[in-house]
């Protein structure tokens, strides 16, 4: 009786084994073929950054942005999983491949060596914000060197291939940019007088003037600091090519049926 007990007890771990090994070859196919049907997305913290992204009380998220992304994975059969995280951080986490994808990305050499790129996503125009009782004249980047005082940025940020290519070859440019890293701290700062100016992307600032109290003293300039394309952006470490390949598959027939367009039309200012 003891002997056919343990051949019993015996028969019972070799089976857990083969469960558990067989669970584990599930995970391993899953994670490493591009099966898993949930991809990881950074947000803003605190639901900073509107047209673009937008929580509600229930928590749940949207926005252009995210209509935009919703829209393309529904059309490859995914579903988003959103991570807030600041903006720099969140380029760290695409290097590492700890997150699958950013929103809004401007194309640059070096993103290019740790993010795949589809689209373009949006239409991305860089205003500057400046105090509505501002009298400046600026009809050239060069023009920004001549204002009183510094221009806000935020650190990480890409502002358009013409201010970037400017600001890497303009040292005096570039001594003129004063650095954030904490939401609200440009506005703070052209509140209380002590920058001229900050650069800010046109859908937000022109939602933001319009919405935000915090904006209520604020326009933007009419000079277009810069106007690009940006892009959704996939993080090379984690989202394998053949998965990159079903998003390019999924993001051109989004756009043949108009899909983007669309979405993008419902924001747009008046």
């Amino acid at each position: 009786m003891l002997f056919g007990n343990l051949i019993i007890n015996d028969n019972k771990e070799n089976n857990m084994k083969k469960i558990a090994l067989f669970i584990g070859i599930i995970v391993f196919l899953m994670v490493n073929t591009g099966f898993c049907d949930e991809v990881t997305i950074r947000v803003p913290e605190g639901n900073t950054y509107p047209p673009f992204f937008m929580q509600d009380e229930k928590g749940k998220w949207g926005g252009l942005s995210i209509e935009l992304v919703e829209a393309l994975l529904k059309e490859a059969g995914y579903t988003p999983n959103y991570k807030p995280l600041p903006f720099a951080r969140a380029i760290t986490y695409m290097q590492e491949g700890k997150i699958d994808m950013m929103l809004n990305m401007t194309i640059t050499d070096e993103r290019k060596a740790f993010i795949n790129f589809i689209g373009p996503q949006l239409d991305e125009t860089i205003v500057l914000v400046i105090r509505k009782d501002s009298d400046f004249t600026i009809t050239s980047l060069d023009d920004l060197k001549k204002l009183p005082k510094p221009i806000g940025v935020e650190r990480g940020r890409v502002y358009g291939k013409a201010f970037e290519e400017k600001r890497a070859a303009d040292d005096a440019l570039k001594s003129r940019l004063s650095e954030v890293t904490e939401v609200d701290s440009n506005e703070k700062l052209l509140e209380s007088g002590r920058i001229s100016g900050f650069l800010g992307y046109g859908y937000n600032t022109f939602y933001q003037i319009k919405t935000n109290p915090l904006y209520k003293n604020f326009k933007a300039h009419p000079f277009v600091i810069s106007q690009d394309w940006v892009y959704f952006g996939f993080s090379k470490k984690s989202v394998p090519a053949d998965r990159l390949q079903k998003f390019q598959e999924a993001y051109d027939s989004a756009k043949q049926k108009g899909v983007f367009e669309a979405i993008r039309q419902k924001y747009l200012v008046p």
